[in-house]
């Protein structure tokens, strides 16, 4: 089914739903009737009373047919179809410009990995616990494991109200530490918050956009390798996550300098989760994508214990 007979089946079913409400509820048909009615006459001037007692008589109205479904448990806008995008009511298109939800489906239709895992969707910052840090244990920066993992937060959110601000004041972020510290789960807040501000982020584990790349040249894909490289030099945040866990090859290192020195001159933000830290990438990559991260990217490091199997023994206790 295609966007336009969905939503026209969005619309049929909110008109079911209606339907239905008014015919299980008299009363509620009498409101909605003498409402349309006053709206009406008004349009097609019928109306001769002045528009203040007209507008009190509505408001009154109103009042009614609300206290009427809360007194009967029927949500204020039961007669609404459920969008997708309330924004732009699954047009793809508000006040003229491309919707968000549109460049969402861009990006996914182009990069096969750039769907946030549904492990991930509900991973926002106000979830982001700092109990699984230790709060006496001290990091090589003298601070305790918890208050660092705090500081990594707020730089987080620092990015993202920067970046919504002015995208191109936003310094970027690399995000590193050992596996399971809550470097992907910080990547996929930012990609909440950011989308939440109105800028669609591309959200990608580096390793499925080097497969997504290399599947151009297979015919894989309607997208040319060029085309991916552009969406992700261009996209306005691009948040790789897990660098390093791919096989390095020169192929791979070759693409992920070009992506990074586009945006690197152009000023685009860029977000990467790794296990190496920013002196492991200039001997895994090379010297000038260090080197260039390094300008990019505030360097932020997560210490502690494996909190995913902190909870494994938490659920076992």
């Amino acid at each position: 089914m295609n966007a336009d007979m969905q939503r026209v089946a969005k619309l049929h079913s909110a008109r079911e739903r209606y339907e239905s409400a008014l015919q299980r509820y008299p009363e509620l048909r009498r409101l909605e009737d003498e409402l349309i009615k006053m709206y009406t006459d008004k349009v097609l001037r019928r109306t001769f009373v002045r528009q203040e007692d007209w507008q009190a008589a509505v408001d009154r109205l109103h009042q009614e047919k609300a206290a009427y479904l809360q007194r009967h448990g029927i949500a204020v806008d039961f007669s609404e179809p459920s969008w997708d995008c309330p924004l732009c009511q699954d047009t793809g298109v508000i006040n003229g410009q491309i919707c968000r939800c549109e460049q969402q489906r861009m990006l996914e239709r182009r990069f096969h990995g750039a769907r946030l895992p549904a492990r991930l969707r509900d991973q926002t910052f106000s979830k982001f616990s700092l109990e699984w840090y230790e709060p006496e244990k001290l990091t090589p920066l003298r601070s305790s494991e918890r208050e660092n993992a705090f500081y990594v937060l707020s730089k987080c959110r620092e990015f993202v109200a920067t970046a919504t601000e002015d995208l191109r004041s936003a310094t970027g972020l690399f995000i590193s530490g050992r596996s399971g510290l809550g470097k992907t789960f910080l990547c996929s807040a930012i990609c909440h918050a950011l989308a939440e501000n109105g800028i669609v982020p591309l959200y990608i584990v580096f390793s499925d956009l080097i497969a997504d790349i290399r599947a151009t040249f297979q015919g894989d894909t309607p997208y040319s390798e060029n085309e991916l490289l552009e969406m992700a030099r261009k996209v306005p945040v691009l948040v790789l996550d897990d660098l390093g866990a791919e096989q390095v090859t020169e192929f791979v290192a070759s693409r992920l300098f070009d992506i990074i020195n586009y945006r690197r001159n152009e000023m685009l933000p860029l977000v990467i989760s790794s296990n190496l830290s920013l002196g492991d990438v200039t001997q895994v990559y090379s010297e000038r994508i260090g080197s260039r991260l390094g300008e990019m990217c505030l360097p932020l490091m997560l210490y502690g214990t494996d909190i995913r199997a902190k909870q494994v023994m938490k659920t076992r206790r």
